[in-house]
């Protein structure tokens, strides 16, 4: 008789399993953010009160769920899921910011701006994350065909933070569009 060739025949459910998720880039880390995005750590004004503490961190969680979503396309979703965040924690800079990223992407535009503010509120102290709210604001309006706010707003974005890539390439976008005829 022949022994099984077959790696993981006649073992345990449990060996195969454990093995599996042992294996580097079998399964993502869920705290892990998604690709280029920095990872959420800090929401201004933390407060030491235990009650509310408790809520920071959920509505850091949803954030980052919401973040999830987002990446996957699933928009309305991510959507509810900021807005609980803000109203779980209303000093999360970050919900702010990717609800406004959302409503961009979803060409609500006009919507856009006001969590924008708020994220801007909120990270006032934090220039890598500020040069990304101006990014942002530069795309949208791009999008809203304000070639002169867009190229303010990147320009902006490239003072916070000169190795912001979307500000980068939104200048060159606007560049390009405003560039005569050869």
């Amino acid at each position: 008789m022949r022994p099984d060739r077959r790696p993981f025949a006649g073992r345990p459910g449990w060996i195969v399993l454990a093995a599996f998720l042992l294996l580097p880039g079998c399964v993502p880390h869920p705290e892990e953010p998604p690709m280029g995005e920095p990872p959420l750590t800090r929401i201004t004004n933390r407060t030491t009160d235990p009650s509310q503490t408790g809520q920071q961190e959920a509505s850091l969680q949803l954030t980052d769920q919401g973040r999830q979503l987002l990446a996957s396309g699933r928009w309305d979703e991510a959507g509810s899921v900021f807005q609980k965040a803000i109203s779980l924690h209303p000093n999360n800079p970050y919900a702010y910011y990717y609800l406004a990223q959302t409503r961009y992407l979803e060409k609500d535009y006009g919507q856009s701006f006001p969590p924008l503010r708020q994220a801007e509120l909120y990270l006032s102290g934090d220039p890598s994350w500020l040069a990304r709210v101006y990014a942002l604001r530069g795309r949208i309006d791009e999008a809203l065909s304000k070639p002169d706010d867009a190229r303010s707003q990147y320009q902006k974005a490239l003072t916070f933070d000169s190795r912001n890539q979307d500000a980068r390439e939104g200048l060159d976008r606007i560049q390009n569009l405003t560039a005569p005829d050869e």
